[in-house]
């Protein structure tokens, strides 16, 4: 359970003390500890959790539909079973495990909507030669020339790094978007394994593209396809562990015959394409002149256009466009920070359905606080007429389209959901309540509050460390391994 130098209860039977310390009231600093049960384990390998535990005294912040209220969860075999009002479950069951959530927040997991985890190895990484005078130079020069540079160690290292970071920011869900042309073959296994050591959920793809040449965009097709159907035939699928996608790079890097292969790979298993679509003028332009069509009108041809499909940026889709692709059933995934760090410009998030549109990180990181945040500074910034509970939206929606997925419910905190909770370490000087939650999310709360984390029922983050040890370790030889990616990525 979780124990404070000054009160440890089994069940706290003070509701006005608890309210009086989210109000703001004088107290003590907390010092928690989180106590797992010996042998416990981030993932069982047959994807199934056995394990049950009640959470107590938990002030439970809800993101989608943003509400505050007190109560005790319930958890068996990985998914919430009951949440009542706080003291209702005193009495543990048998072999249940119970910890006191006293003077902390419970919400659920957060998911990265997009992002690239190789990049995590990309910190301080070497300048190009001279500086990059548009978009299609930054890829050409600094992140074609990185994933060339992957081999199967750092594409490991770069992913456990990623999901690390993720876990301890009080991500639960990772959905990557993955490229190393030179280790195609058995990458999404590599990043499959990281995300597990750590204990996340993914959902993975390999960035088809013609790049590189035909064989390599056949040997991107065949990835692709080997991992879809390994999800589906493995517990990894069958528990919501893991899933797959047809992956593309951007259809300005894709011939028809690529493109079309994608959309019937997509097709075959029944899922979406993830790709990159409109990040920069270029995407349009380029698909004009090299294919003689609009990009949309490329998508839809191919079958790309296709419900679950997930489209990063569309930052320069037109408000007839954004319809149609959503029209079709596809979600729009916002990545602020990337689009200003690229220069690319602004996406019409004012014009995008609330109900299909994401929020990812593109790489930058994966702290999805940070890019929360960063989206809804933007939305002020431009001017867009929306406001806070539009950006905490975004976030929402995350989880929602990673849920259609896995094939679990993700995002919320209520019966039938997954397990995949964070605690958060926050004691504001201010009175929180369901009407200001966005007002807390934006303006007080963030990643450095994260205490513990959890992922169906197992606890993979606790007292801000992760639980698994052989992570901690390899995590230790990450700057060797990104010194030896840095030496290839100059040697290109």
């Amino acid at each position: 359970m979780f124990k404070k130098t000054d009160h440890d209860p089994v069940c706290h039977d003070n509701p006005k003390a608890r309210a009086q310390s989210l109000a703001g009231s004088k107290r003590v600093h907390a010092n928690y500890t989180l106590k797992l049960p010996r042998g416990s384990a981030c993932m069982y390998e047959n994807g199934q959790n056995d394990h049950n535990m009640r959470l107590v005294n938990a002030t439970i912040l809800d993101l989608d539909q943003p509400a505050v209220r007190h109560g005790d969860v319930r958890i068996e075999n990985g998914v919430i079973t009951s949440v009542e009002d706080a003291n209702a479950m005193c009495f543990r069951g048998s072999g249940e495990e119970q910890a006191d959530c006293f003077r902390m927040l419970l919400m659920p997991g957060l998911t990265v909507g997009h992002t690239h985890l190789y990049s995590s190895l990309a910190a301080g990484m070497p300048p190009p030669a001279r500086a990059p005078g548009n978009f299609t130079e930054i890829l050409d020069m600094v992140w074609w020339k990185l994933d060339r540079a992957l081999d199967d160690e750092s594409i490991a290292c770069g992913a456990l790094a990623g999901a690390a970071q993720a876990a301890l920011c009080g991500a639960t869900t990772i959905v990557d978007h993955h490229a190393s042309p030179n280790a195609i073959s058995g990458s999404l296994d590599l990043i499959r394994d990281a995300l597990a050591e750590i204990g996340l959920r993914g959902v993975l793809c390999y960035e088809v593209t013609d790049r590189n040449g035909a064989v390599q965009a056949r040997e991107g097709i065949a990835e692709n396809e080997r991992f879809l159907s390994r999800v589906v035939s493995s517990a990894d699928g069958r528990h919501g562990y893991f899933s797959g996608m047809a992956g593309a790079h951007a259809a300005f890097t894709l011939g028809d015959k690529s493109l079309r292969a994608v959309g019937e790979l997509a097709s075959a298993f029944g899922t979406g394409v993830h790709i990159h679509c409109a990040e920069d003028p270029a995407d349009e332009k380029l698909c004009r002149k090299l294919h003689g069509a609009g990009l949309v009108e490329r998508l839809d041809r191919f079958g790309i256009l296709r419900p679950g499909t997930m489209l990063a940026h569309c930052t320069h889709l037109t408000e007839g466009e954004i319809q149609r692709v959503q029209d079709a059933g596809c979600w729009i995934i916002h990545n602020p920070r990337s689009n200003m760090n690229n220069s690319v410009g602004y996406a019409n998030v004012a014009r995008m359905r609330p109900e299909l549109t994401a929020l990812g990180t593109d790489g930058i990181d994966n702290n999805m606080f940070a890019e929360s945040k960063a989206s809804y500074f933007k939305i002020r910034d431009a001017g867009t007429g929306l406001g806070m509970s539009d950006a905490l939206g975004q976030l929402a929606g995350s989880s929602r389209m990673a849920s259609q997925r896995l094939g679990v419910k993700l995002g919320r905190i209520g019966p039938g959901a997954a397990a995949d909770l964070v605690l958060l370490d926050y004691e504001p000087a201010t009175p929180l309540h369901t009407g200001n939650v966005a007002g807390h999310w934006f303006f007080g709360l963030d990643a450095r509050h994260v205490h513990s984390v959890m992922v169906g029922g197992r606890w993979i983050v606790r007292n801000r460390q992760l639980v698994s040890e052989t992570a901690r370790a390899r995590l230790a030889e990450a700057p060797r391994v990104a010194a030896r990616l840095w030496e290839r990525f100059r040697a290109l």
